[in-house]
């Protein structure tokens, strides 16, 4: 329980308790006391209408749903509703408890124009100053977050740029064997040491980017597949990828970490009847990837396992970060005799951002 924000939330609901009266003098009452005693018994019906508007009509119909029209004929609606609220609760609770020989007049209640445009005043500047105040607190979190995510940004540069050392060797040195290879005339060595290299300059000098095109992350997967191919020659694999389709952009290596996993946890692991489905759809508005593999059916079924293994937390946190956690969904499902992955995403534009259709 967040006890901060609830000992914010009450010192401004007592702050305006002790403040309004002085508002309201004269204008109700001209005592202090009166005027803290009918604001009492108001305050309860202001703080939900108040809360009502701040944490729904505000964020959900004017921000999310932009129904601009319905927004504010509700906004105007709860106004006159509070302030009407604030006449019938001093009439008929306020007065019964605190002045109960105090006999009222019609205009003393329906015709004071005076007091209910004070009392639309105070809803507004609650309504004003609740607002800023929240905004402001989210403005100065979100700055010391995007400090945080900064400091966190060039750590990861940093390890990223020195494990990049080994690998960067790796990659020369596999050209100079994919030179031997051709000169020997071995067709199926050069080839795979091709397929290799294409993989490792993607994985070192292409995913320095936040995004890439899909056609490229279908290539690597491709190319990753046939290296496996060679060490698994009884592997029964289907494969279905779009042929022709939009430019879209994905996470680089998002893919392929699925992938990877499927012959790491499940095709490694059998002696037979290995198999493997991979399948890529495109639907008007969103991209679904789709993996399934065998798995030995003397292992116990543990998502836990998996969805704990530090390339699944990269991946789901890479999704958290660059697509956000509304705009994907992803389902693991750990079965006897099989293991699959779902994972379903928006479309991508080059910079990251969602098409809206």
């Amino acid at each position: 329980m967040n006890y901060k924000r609830i000992i914010n939330h009450v010192s401004f609901w007592l702050a305006l308790l002790f403040l309004y009266p002085v508002w309201f003098l004269n204008a109700f009452s001209k005592h202090y006391i009166d005027n803290l005693l009918s604001t009492l018994c108001v305050l309860p019906v202001f703080i939900v209408g108040l809360y009502f508007i701040v944490y729904y009509l505000i964020p959900v119909l004017l921000i999310k749903k932009k129904k601009y029209f319905f927004f504010f004929v509700s906004y105007i609606i709860v106004i006159i509703s509070l302030a009407y609220s604030d006449v019938l609760i001093n009439r008929f609770v306020f007065l019964p408890l605190f002045s109960p020989n105090y006999i009222p007049t019609y205009e003393t209640y329906y015709l004071r124009l005076n007091h209910m445009y004070r009392v639309i005043v105070m809803t507004q500047s609650q309504v004003f100053i609740f607002i800023s105040l929240k905004y402001l607190k989210n403005y100065i979190e979100g700055y010391f977050e995007k400090e945080k995510l900064k400091t966190k940004v060039a750590e990861a540069e940093l390890n990223m740029l020195k494990s990049q050392i080994h690998p960067h060797f790796l990659f020369n040195t596999l050209n100079n064997i994919y030179t031997l290879s051709i000169e020997a005339n071995n067709k199926q060595v050069s080839d795979s040491i091709e397929k290799l290299s294409e993989l490792l300059r993607y994985s070192i000098y292409e995913c320095k980017d936040k995004f890439t095109s899909l056609n490229k992350e279908i290539r690597i997967i491709n190319n990753y597949i046939e290296l496996e191919k060679l060490r698994y020659s009884n592997l029964d694999i289907e494969i279905s990828f779009p042929e022709h389709h939009e430019i879209i952009y994905v996470i680089p290596l998002l893919y392929f970490t699925f992938v990877e996993n499927a012959f790491k946890h499940g095709t490694s692991k059998l002696t037979k009847n290995k198999w493997l489905k991979l399948k890529l759809e495109i639907t008007k508005d969103e991209v679904i990837f789709n993996i399934k593999n065998g798995k030995n059916k003397t292992l116990q079924p543990d998502p836990l396992k998996y969805s704990n293994g530090i390339g699944l937390k990269n991946a789901v946190k890479r999704l958290d970060l660059l697509l956000g956690k509304e705009n994907y969904k992803l389902a693991i499902n750990d079965l006897k005799d099989s293991f699959e992955v779902s994972l379903h995403h928006k479309i991508l534009d080059n910079e990251g951002k969602v098409r809206n259709y």
